[in-house]
């Protein structure tokens, strides 16, 4: 049996990967042991290095046939590069190797059974995603403690099934009772994958009190900073919004700061700027521009967009959160009344989408405040689940900056809170680094662009750097999974979810033959003016 498995020996060695150069007696790459077929050298499969009273494990990420040179004859061979990605020792599988092989070294492929103790090493938690591509029967158990607790990314090209993955993997932890999962659906793609078992808020008909965002979101949504007086309109908008909280707040007012979650009068502020922009101070006889005069005209035209705007009713035409105290009710309405909702779904699909990224900003950090401030954050961690992250944390721009700072606040501070992340995107190289290099868990399905490619090559260890060659022909719902959470770096068909999020395509061809329901042009009018979104 161990003839059967040997398949040559090492010609070369480096941090990264070892060459293999397979024995010229091999003239078929395929093998037939204990009833299963296996190809020497497919891509994803393992090698083994017996060393000593250990056995390296590698993956092999290339196979070629070229002329070498063997005791001073050319001749044709195949040559196998494979990455190192983990020790066997006393019967245990464990992460990285300690001690590289040498040159000249025998090598012998994995099967089904020498695979068994590598595969299972995280069985323990009884979390597993999906079925090992490539071997039978073999399930991809996760260390759920480092996957959910360590940041993670979904990343694939449309219709890869991400959204299916990313449904598929939650739902494994929403049975539980204490889950704390909030989800940032921006087209609400989540509310039928959970429908029934969750708690959906569609933020469009959902109050959102603009006092709960501190002043970089206030100051992004009101201020261009191109205007001339932006120093002034920062400044005074600053003191107008500090002595409107304590004004409403008096019981707080020693402790209240700028960016304090308490209730003040926007309305208020927007009068005594209307004042100060058209003010005009008598001295003697001589009428004098005052200070400001003319320096809000801008500001103003802002503002009061937003404020009569009916798509941000939900923020400025407040009915129910007109006191400090309602953001109780708020957090409980996000957080469940007791704690935990297990999952909530914010619906963010009626956001007016020049708002959307102050909108993220603002969740994030509440929920991030949150824990903070929670002296029993540690029994009480929370899964932020960014989707469409590309929309509102991109790698570079300043005028949607404020989500992508709060974020990435959170990826570098928020698991010392118990708040982690999961980023969701069809186009990692428009997400900001920053925060996809703070992630541990990398969840990667098919990615046809060279360019995101050539992303996620940077953000994986090197090590494991030549794997992401597969991303390409990667089969719908199959992930390349790396990180800490795993054993080493697998490829997985992930499991279907059920229910499945309302993420399939429209099926064009089948629709242009017959469908199954008409479309009245006037319906659709008068739902356009009404700003009626379709359930």
């Amino acid at each position: 049996m161990v003839e059967q498995k040997y398949i040559g020996v090492i010609s070369s060695v480096n941090s990264g990967l070892i060459t293999i150069l397979l024995d010229p007696k091999i003239s078929s790459l395929k093998r037939e042991i204990n009833g299963k077929t296996y190809y020497i050298g497919q891509i994803g499969t393992y090698i083994l290095i017996p060393m000593g009273t250990i056995v390296l494990l590698g993956m092999v990420s290339d196979l070629k046939k070229e002329d070498v040179v063997v005791n001073g004859q050319s001749q044709q061979r195949y040559i196998i590069l494979a990455s190192m990605v983990g020790t066997v020792k006393n019967g245990r599988f464990e992460r990285g190797v300690s001690i590289f092989p040498v040159v000249d070294m025998p090598v012998f492929f994995a099967e089904d059974a020498d695979l068994a103790v590598a595969f299972a090493v995280y069985q323990r938690y009884g979390f597993s995603i999906g079925q090992v591509s490539l071997f039978e029967n073999q399930r991809a158990y996760l260390d759920a403690n480092k996957f959910f607790g360590k940041h993670i990314a979904v990343l694939g090209s449309s219709g890869s099934g991400k959204s299916c993955a990313v449904a598929s993997i939650l739902q494994k932890v929403s049975k539980y009772p204490d889950t704390n999962i909030i989800v940032l659906d921006i087209h609400n793609e989540y509310h039928k994958a959970f429908e029934g078992s969750c708690n959906h808020l569609d933020i469009g008909e959902f109050e959102l009190p603009y006092w709960l965002m501190n002043f970089d979101e206030l100051r992004e949504m009101f201020i261009d900073d191109k205007d001339e007086n932006a120093s002034s309109q920062i400044t005074v908008l600053k003191d107008l919004v500090i002595m409107s909280k304590k004004g409403k707040n008096p019981e707080m007012s020693a402790m209240i700061t700028i960016d304090t979650p308490v209730y003040y009068d926007i309305s208020e502020i927007r009068a005594k700027l209307q004042f100060m922009d058209s003010e005009k101070i008598t001295m003697g006889n001589v009428v004098r521009e005052g200070p400001f005069y003319g320096k809000f005209a801008r500001f103003l035209v802002r503002l009061d967009g937003k404020l009569n705007d009916p798509r941000y009713a939900f923020m400025f035409r407040l009915k129910n959160y007109i006191q400090s105290a309602a953001i109780n009710d708020l957090l409980s309405k996000i957080l469940g009344s007791d704690g935990s909702a297990q999952v909530t779904i914010l619906d963010m699909s009626g956001v007016p989408f020049d708002i959307v990224n102050t909108i993220v900003s603002l969740l994030a950090r509440l929920i991030f405040d949150f824990n903070f401030w929670n002296p029993n954050r540690r029994d009480f961690p929370i899964l932020l689940v960014f989707e469409e992250a590309h929309n509102y944390l991109p790698s570079t721009g300043t005028l949607t900056a404020s989500a992508r700072k709060t974020v990435e606040r959170i990826a570098k501070e928020g698991r010392k809170y118990g708040v982690s992340c999961m980023i969701v995107s069809q186009r990692p190289v428009e997400v900001s680094e920053t925060i996809l290099s703070q992630c541990n868990n990398y969840v990667v399905m098919r990615l046809t662009n060279p360019l995101d490619q050539n992303y996620i090559k940077r953000l994986v260890p090197d090590t494991f750097a030549s794997l992401t060659d597969v991303l390409p022909s990667l089969r719908t719902g199959e992930a390349l999974v790396v990180g800490e959470a795993i054993s080493m770096p697998l490829r997985v068909q992930i499991d279907f979810p059920n229910p499945e999020p309302d993420s399939s395509d429209i099926r064009f061809y089948e629709k242009w033959k017959q469908s199954d329901a008409k479309t009245t042009i006037a319906e659709v009018v008068t739902r356009w003016w009404k700003q009626e979104k379709v359930k």
